[in-house]
């Protein structure tokens, strides 16, 4: 067993999920999740990694213990989908708070925005685009009523991601948002690949919500799989034989060249545009987390920023924003490694101005968070000293898990 970090017991966790197999979707959700999961199934059979299609597995019991935890992945790893267990999977982890995102619900929002492609070629969906969509709906609300139950039971430790997706207004954004953290959700999902309510996220239009968000020191945290309407087409990687989709596939993530490559430019854009647009400015204690979207795009991203604000448009933007967008970035925005691969150590040598801005997180229990992930990426962080490692793998990551 790989020695301990001097980190054990404080470790803030950006990113997990619940992770119920298909067949448990309808007792754990509602009846709409068990219509889709009834439907997805035969596209699920054929999926390598993630196991959603696991028909064998009649309940989350698998022994919790350091290899069980650290290593085992999918739907029969503990606490994948009990959360009375997954707060003792936390503590054989050393993990105090974890954000906790969607499984089920990210196949609903496919339902709920998706192309029809998608919906019928890639997920087996049947129906009319108008019945799929509202099957959807009824499932996001499904999960977000199981997200604000599982917040509530335990709200110091555990924080479920809601997903909100409005009907085409800014009023039913804020008013889904409003009930949603009345019912005890302490952290928001909107897709960033299109643009929220049908306005840009920096109209003013949209202070309502942001407002909304600070006064309630709610953050608002993207995630992998919410891309869907940024790149208007999939034929920039069709018929490519480098971009062929391999053994291992993902819901949420292409696991090819193309889609990695490519995968933080709606990230990219979402921030530019609240940077710029003087969001931030507007709204200086608004906390926001790009999930599972890879962290070394975010100082180039930055630089990129301020070099347009501080030396193209200086004049025409003094009047919206008062600090470099890399001041805003680090004041507000969280992002996470790709714990296999990421060199973040490098991030943070580099760009000591978004230093605030890296966060560790597990993924757990999906197979994309990688084996033994806190002890690599703290034997990656650890030359840099404790204050790194500190930031790192704790005090970054109080901004989307307030006390």
């Amino acid at each position: 067993m790989p020695a301990p970090s001097p980190l054990l017991d404080r470790v803030l966790d950006a990113d997990s999920h619940e992770m119920a197999p298909l067949h448990f979707w309808g007792r754990t959700f509602g009846p709409a999740a068990g219509e889709i999961a009834e439907q997805v199934t035969g596209s699920m059979k054929l999926q390598k990694g993630n196991d959603f299609y696991a028909p064998e597995l009649a309940g989350d019991v698998t022994e919790i213990n350091h290899d069980s935890v650290w290593n085992l992945k999918g739907t029969s790893a503990p606490g994948a989908f009990d959360f009375q267990r997954r707060l003792q999977v936390m503590d054989e982890m050393g993990v105090a708070r974890q954000l906790v995102f969607p499984s089920f619900a990210i196949f609903a929002s496919m339902l709920k925005i998706g192309d029809e492609f998608k919906v019928h070629n890639f997920l087996g969906m049947k129906g009319t685009i108008d019945e799929i969509r509202e099957l959807g709906d009824t499932g996001l609300n499904e999960y977000n009523d199981w997200a604000a139950a599982t917040t509530r039971a335990n709200p110091d430790r555990i924080r479920c991601v809601a997903y909100v997706m409005d009907n085409g207004t800014v009023d039913d954004l804020v008013a889904r948002t409003e009930s949603l953290i009345r019912k005890g959700v302490r952290a928001v999902n909107i897709p960033h690949g299109v643009p929220p309510a049908g306005v840009s996220p920096a109209d003013p239009a949209m202070d309502e919500f942001w407002g909304l968000l600070e006064k309630h020191n709610v953050p608002l945290v993207t995630h992998v799989g919410n891309e869907d309407g940024l790149f208007a087409s999939s034929v920039w990687k069709k018929n490519v034989p480098a971009f062929a989709l391999g053994k291992t596939r993902s819901i949420e993530l292409g696991l090819e060249p193309y889609s990695f490559a490519t995968l933080h430019y709606t990230a990219g854009h979402f921030l530019a545009v609240l940077t710029l647009g003087g969001v931030f400015e507007r709204f200086p204690g608004l906390r926001l987390g790009m999930i599972e979207q890879g962290s070394s795009w975010l100082g180039p991203a930055a630089e990129n920023l301020d070099m347009w604000a501080r030396d193209v448009y200086h004049n025409r933007l003094k009047n919206h924003i008062s600090m470099l967008p890399s001041e805003y970035i680090n004041r507000n925005v969280r992002v996470t490694p790709f714990n296999d691969f990421e060199p973040v150590a490098q991030d943070f040598r580099r760009y000591p101005n978004v230093a605030d801005s890296y966060c560790y997180a597990t993924d757990y229990p999906h197979v994309e968070g990688g084996k033994e992930s806190k002890q690599k990426m703290y034997d990656q962080i650890a030359p840099l000293g404790a204050e790194i490692a500190e930031k790192f793998f704790v005090t970054n990551s109080e901004l989307l898990m307030p006390n």
